[in-house]
């Protein structure tokens, strides 16, 4: 697509293999209610099971390449009332930076998060996306970020890579090849693409409801008004072309986007940080980072026609991707997709065209 390179994803039984497993932090079921509590959370329900979390590094792929990336995994650790099997909860993060280092499984947090959902009864594996890991050798470029391929095929690896640990290394537990993908923000977009590829790349899995929530789901849509006026998403999008760009093999063409030197300054930047904000910097117009030939095209609305460019925003929205969706077999399966109305990064106008736009398909 979109002048890439053609690749095969690889059918590969080492594909959710586990690497690397670092030490678990166990958490108590009464120190979770007390912890959410203290941040103001009302819980549901009270905290069932102890738990425990770890960091591993397990085997996926990346333009029909076997790459390693990293996870957290949380499980009920020796359940009292003797259940031993769970459902896998697939936990999608938001924007957390673009290199190695970046990603959310040795952030305290993310620890605290991932035990709670596990308390309530879910093998939780939240994946740091690629190019985001933790642990092993630098992955070799950088995240490609908001690309749904890339993502949703790490993550689905890591749901693997869950039910691959040895029962020692998941507390004597099972964790049943049925996921819930849950995600917020860049973490909503990554579970509408495995909602969307699951099927199509690890059949296996019964994926049972995908949660979406502030997706940007129509990538095109979101990114027209980033290039009409300077607004929040503006750095997403300066972030997206910058490094799916790249991605698809366009590394060296990023002067037909930025004004030089930035076409080799913002990329940098991103490779040397986790803060969107510090990593694209601040600009107080438009021109004076992107082409102009870019913004006559977003403005006249022929941003999908502005060559490879427009063809990878095409191919990354939900709403506008030529990757035909297989419906679920379970009649019992849905979306949630929930929208925030005074979010000022991803627009919930765009968002609330876009998931009319997909319940017209047969998205439930």
């Amino acid at each position: 697509q979109c002048g890439q390179a053609p690749f095969t994803w690889l059918d590969d039984p080492s594909l959710g293999d586990v690497i690397a497993v670092e030490a678990a932090v166990g958490f108590r079921a009464g120190s979770l209610r007390d912890a959410a509590a203290a941040e103001g959370i009302e819980l549901p329900r009270d905290p069932i099971y102890d738990t425990a979390v770890r960091t591993i590094s397990y085997r996926t792929q990346d333009r029909g390449a076997l790459v390693e990336a990293t996870a957290m995994v949380a499980y009920p650790f020796e359940p009292a009332d003797g259940r031993t099997d769970f459902d896998i909860l697939l936990l999608l993060h938001g924007t957390s930076g673009f290199t190695d280092g970046c990603g959310i499984s040795d952030l305290d947090e993310y620890h605290i998060l991932g035990a709670l959902f596990a308390s309530l009864g879910f093998a939780v594996v939240a994946p740091d996306f690629i190019g985001l890991k933790s642990l092993g050798d630098p992955t070799g470029f950088p995240h490609p970020y908001l690309v749904g391929q890339a993502t949703a095929l790490a993550s689905l690896d890591a749901g693997r890579a869950l039910a691959k640990l040895t029962p020692g290394r998941r507390g004597e537990t099972c964790a049943r090849p049925r996921v819930v993908a849950f995600g917020g923000s860049q973490g909503g977009h990554a579970a509408l693409w495995v909602d969307r590829l699951a099927p199509y790349y690890a059949g296996e899995l019964e994926l049972r409801g995908t949660i979406a929530t502030v997706p940007p789901s129509d990538i095109l849509g979101q990114i027209v008004p980033a290039l009409t006026s300077v607004i929040d998403a503006t750095a997403n999008t300066i972030a997206m072309l910058a490094l799916a760009g790249p991605w698809y093999g366009l590394a060296d063409r990023l002067d037909e986007i930025f004004v030089p030197p930035l076409d080799g300054d913002i990329p940098a930047a991103l490779a040397g940080s986790c803060d969107p904000e510090d990593a694209v910097g601040t600009y107080d117009t438009l021109e004076e980072v992107f082409q102009p030939a870019l913004l006559a095209a977003a403005a006249a609305g022929t941003l999908a026609d502005f060559g490879e460019w427009g063809c990878l925003l095409t191919e990354n929205g939900l709403t506008t991707t030529t990757i035909d969706r297989l419906p679920p077999t379970s009649e019992s399966y849905g979306i949630l997709f929930v929208l925030s109305q005074l979010d000022e990064l991803v627009n919930p106008a765009v968002e609330r065209a876009a998931f009319a736009t997909l319940c017209a398909r047969g998205l439930r």
